[in-house]
This record gives structure tokens, sequence and C-alpha cells, in this order.
């Protein structure tokens, strides 16, 4: 049997940014009580760690739109064979959710940002760079490692 050691889990379809490129003005999100629960996704993680599940990566959407996310990073934490449990976010809202969810056990970031010019960066996603340089000193301080950083580079505009 082949071991599945990482696991992405999208809590969310929803976001807090326009990005021009992923989110068309007719977009219908799923609600969140018709989405898995955190505990059912816990139990779900728990069950596939016999299968060798070691890692789990939470993204969305933007998953620091769902309510109380540190919840699930604690009961994620609970797991003794999870070893490494980091997220995917644009950053908008990471300082105010960083220390909960660093408290919670969160290991490792992995943060959005399509420009560094802080105009262009409206324009990709209607969205301010400088809560995003914010969530990323924030994080910084409390000590997450890595940090990475990604884009979506679109040719010829950033």
């Amino acid at each position: 049997m082949n071991e599945i050691s990482y696991l992405r889990v999208s809590v969310t379809d929803k976001c807090n940014l326009k990005c021009f490129y992923c989110r068309p003005d007719n977009s219908e999100f799923v609600p969140h009580d018709e989405i898995l629960r955190y505990e059912e996704i816990a139990r779900l993680v728990r069950a596939m760690t016999k299968y060798g599940l070691k890692k789990v990566r939470i993204t969305g959407g933007e998953p620091l739109v769902r309510p109380q996310l540190e919840e699930l990073v604690k009961m994620l934490r609970e797991i003794p064979q999870i070893t490494d449990i980091s997220l995917t976010t644009n950053g908008i809202t990471l300082s105010k959710h960083a220390e909960k969810l660093r408290k919670a056990g969160l290991d490792r970031l992995n943060i959005s940002i399509d420009s560094l010019n802080p105009e262009l960066f409206y324009q990709i996603t209607k969205g301010r760079l400088e809560d995003v340089l914010e969530g990323i000193k924030v994080s910084k301080e409390l000590g997450y490692n890595p940090i990475k950083v990604n884009a979506v580079v679109v040719k010829g505009l950033n």
C-alpha cells in the first residue's frame, strides 16, 4: 500500500480579496454550515495517519476567513502522528491571527504576495500590501519557520 504523508485541507472557498485572476464577479460560495466541521476534518486526518500521514497544510480560499481556525489547529496538533501543520494565506488578516495560531500549534506559513508595489498589489487583489507585510513581521517575531512567499505571476503585469 502506498504511503500518504502530506494532505492539503481546504477549509473554505471564501476569500477576503478580489484577485482578478481567480475570483469572477458572479462567484457563489458554499455556506460554512455546508462544509466539513473542524471535528470532521480532524477525524479524517486522524484516520489517514494509518496510511502514513504526517503533514497537513490548511488552505482555502482564504482560510483565515473561517472563524476560530485555531481550534482546528489545536485538534490537529493533538494527533500524535502529525508532525507538521502549515497554512497558506494571503496574509491580509494574518497579524490578527498569527499569535493564536502559533499557540495552537501552527508551524509554518506560506504567504501569497503578487507584487511588492502597493499600487500594483491593490490593482491585482484590491487589498493592502501593508497589511500583508505587517502579518509577515508579526509572524517572524512569533518564531514561525519557515515563512515562504509565493506569487501568481501574470505576464506583462508583475
